[in-house]
């Protein structure tokens, strides 16, 4: 699957929130290891599952944003390493711009 774009490795200080319903599952503090425009990958403690919807709040900004979880490996530590993609639009939520991705497509079409 291509990305929609570009991942950048930047360590990003984050809270996360699991809700089922009105019920907290639980509140953790972690760190995003990389970052897109439409997500990221957030090392946690807390098992998780793909499908699972969590918040997401930067630490540096206070801002926060629902995810939804797209991927899930276990980490050497017995950790989750959880890839997430924002439920709506993040604009600036990691405070960094995002080069566009150059599709392969129209590279292959210049050749």
């Amino acid at each position: 699957m291509q990305r929609r774009s570009k991942r950048l490795r930047l360590v990003v200080p984050v809270e996360v929130l699991a809700f089922e319903g009105e019920t907290q599952l639980f509140r953790e503090f972690a760190q995003v290891q990389s970052v897109s425009a439409h997500g990221g990958l957030v090392v946690i403690s807390a098992p998780v599952s793909v499908g699972q919807t969590l918040r997401i709040i930067n630490r540096r900004t206070q801002e926060h944003q629902d995810c939804r979880i797209v991927n899930v490996e276990t980490t050497d530590d017995n950790k989750f390493a959880a890839g997430v993609e924002f439920i709506r639009p993040a604009g600036n939520f990691w405070q960094i711009s995002f080069p566009p991705l150059t599709s392969r497509l129209v590279v292959a079409a210049q050749n």
